[in-house]
């Protein structure tokens, strides 16, 4: 009985070891692409967000534009909705033309509350808070508009895009 029962144990201690060689080995056969690296992919959707900002601060429409590829969908203030990169570029670049204003430059963005959460290996969805700070009479920055984004972002080519940003503004009265 002893040996009988050792035998057993041994044969449970094999069957343990196929299983954990088994999972080593679909691991190994799983295309590196689809291993989702989660650090990686939150810095560079950071970046992608960070991006957006410095893209219209510096008044570079065509990178903007590349932020959201060929079929991304922005929904701007109002609901104005662009559909391809190169649109959301000329709906900002016509935008900010028709509010230049020297004496508001130098202006810039800043971004906080961000949170991402993955839909996939390829998909996730971000929400983020936005303030666009202008040059107020002392030459200080006051805030000019504060927004919300709600953003559907791909991976396209090993990069991440917007496949939809929406902004939505943010007051402290009510809606018009």
């Amino acid at each position: 009985m002893g040996l009988d029962h050792a035998r057993a144990g041994s044969g449970g201690g094999q069957v343990k070891r196929i299983l954990w060689l088994l999972g080593l080995a679909v691991l190994a056969a799983t295309p590196a692409g689809a291993q989702r690296n989660e650090t990686a992919d939150r810095a560079a959707i950071h970046a992608l967000l960070v991006a957006y900002g410095t893209t219209l601060d510096s008044r570079d429409f065509d990178g903007f534009g590349k932020l959201f590829g060929t079929d991304g969908i922005y929904v701007a203030f109002g609901g104005k909705t662009a559909k391809g990169g190169p649109a959301a570029a000329g709906m900002m670049r016509q935008l900010f033309a028709s509010m230049a204003n020297p004496e508001r430059e130098p202006n810039f963005h800043l971004f906080f509350n961000e949170v991402v959460t993955f839909e996939g290996p390829d998909r996730a969805h971000a929400t983020s808070m936005s303030l666009w700070m202008i040059n107020g009479p002392d030459k200080r920055p006051i805030p000019a508009l504060a927004g919300r984004y709600d953003d559907e972002l791909v991976r396209k080519d090993g990069h991440w895009l917007f496949a939809r940003r929406t902004l939505v503004p943010v007051t402290n009265g009510p809606a018009k």
